[in-house]
């Protein structure tokens, strides 16, 4: 998809700068034939006032050149147009290259045959979370799946505050009191929601010109965040704003007043909240989506590729080869073990030796066993990477 999006750009910009020299072209064949024409006029003028006759005796060499400079337009013209045709015919062809996938490939996977339920309850969960509770409850109903009443409850709750945070009153009162109520667990979590939510309502009173307001409200709220690491730093800059009150859009604090600063604090509040019931910040359903949506192109090409070598992936929980995901969708380790080279999983984590050098726990327990050649089934090994000793018990679990 990226490859498209940028090729779509590139047909945008030739068609921009052929446009541009095609229409250069046409200006100056204008504006030869309109010198043509002056030039004739001009001299029709004069033979009329010298011999009392309005015969007209056009300027040959201002015909010629007026002639040549419409044909070069039209030749330019024509070239550009044929030229950007053909990268739209090409770029065409590319796009139905792109999407035209064989997508029996997806259902052909097993790994999802005893996760059921799973599935069942992550698309549930993306109901409630988008505010579809009338078929969140049809959805569970159908599946026999078990939606609590009080699940249903809180997600109304989350839905309902988010929804007044993006009216166009943009009401804070209700996410500001359930951050107050929960303060101690935000702080736990480093979450700076509360202080976030102050901030929009100080800027929201600045915003409105209750300037005294604002002050008051400053007062109440940000002398309990002074203490936190740079925090006081934010205030005092803030306080700054009271001096720019009358034209604030035309001021250095103009970058505050976005709208897109709504849209933001109603997904800071839906993470936090959704965090205090033990669940992800974005929806698992969404995630599995995009990512799914980016290594869709490349299973696809994948698995035609090793049909027409008519060879299998034998592995139904991996995927025959690595898709880059962003950064924003990488939740787990992937450390690579450098011994037997697969990616570490929950059931073979990476372990660290007292040397410092990291190996997968199958690696390390084939060490242990002695199954290297040379090795003594002992217990104790010597280090793949270095000649310190060691042993399975002296390795330490590592989290990344």
């Amino acid at each position: 998809m990226d490859t498209i999006i940028r090729d779509c750009e590139k047909l945008a910009k030739h068609q921009s700068s052929s446009s541009t020299k095609i229409l250069a072209s046409i200006d100056q064949a204008i504006k030869a034939l309109q010198t043509a024409r002056n030039n004739i006029a001009s001299s029709s003028n004069s033979t009329t006032n010298n011999n009392g006759s309005g015969s007209l005796i056009p300027n040959t060499e201002d015909l010629v050149q007026a002639k040549q400079q419409v044909e070069k337009a039209q030749s330019v013209s024509d070239e550009h147009i044929k030229d950007l045709y053909s990268n739209v015919s090409k770029y065409g062809k590319h796009v139905e290259k792109a999407f035209k996938l064989d997508l029996s490939v997806v259902g052909e996977s097993r790994a999802f045959e005893d996760k059921r339920d799973e599935l069942g309850y992550a698309i549930l969960q993306h109901f409630l979370r988008e505010g579809d509770f009338l078929l969140a409850a049809e959805f569970s109903s159908e599946n026999s799946l078990d939606l609590p009443q009080e699940t249903r409850m809180r997600f109304e709750q989350m839905y309902r505050i988010v929804t007044l945070m993006r009216s166009d009153a943009h009401e804070l009162g209700d996410a500001i009191a359930w951050a107050v109520e929960r303060r101690d667990e935000l702080d736990a979590q480093g979450n700076g929601l509360e202080f976030i939510l102050h901030r929009l309502r100080f800027l929201q009173l600045v915003e409105k010109g209750l300037a005294t307001d604002a002050l008051d409200y400053a007062r109440q709220w940000f002398p309990r965040y002074s203490k936190e690491s740079g925090r006081m730093d934010e205030i005092e800059h803030l306080m700054g704003i009271f001096i720019y009150a009358k034209r604030l859009h035309a001021s250095p604090y103009a970058h505050l007043f976005t709208d897109q600063r709504w849209e933001l604090g109603a997904r800071m509040f839906a993470a936090a909240f959704c965090a205090s019931m033990g669940l992800a910040a974005m929806s698992p359903l969404g995630v599995t989506v995009d990512a799914g949506a980016s290594a869709l192109p490349i299973v696809c090409k994948v698995s035609g590729l090793m049909r027409e070598r008519k060879v299998e992936w034998s592995q139904q929980n991996e995927l025959a080869v690595e898709v880059p995901l962003p950064d924003s969708m990488r939740f787990h380790s992937v450390f690579a073990c450098p011994v037997s080279k697969e990616q570490a999983t929950p059931d073979n984590p990476p372990m660290a030796m007292p040397c410092g050098h990291v190996i997968c726990k199958a690696s390390l327990e084939k060490l242990a066993r002695g199954v290297r050649p040379g090795t003594v089934a002992s217990g104790r090994f010597k280090c793949p990477y270095c000649p310190v000793m060691s042993s399975l018990t002296d390795a330490k679990k590592v989290y990344f």
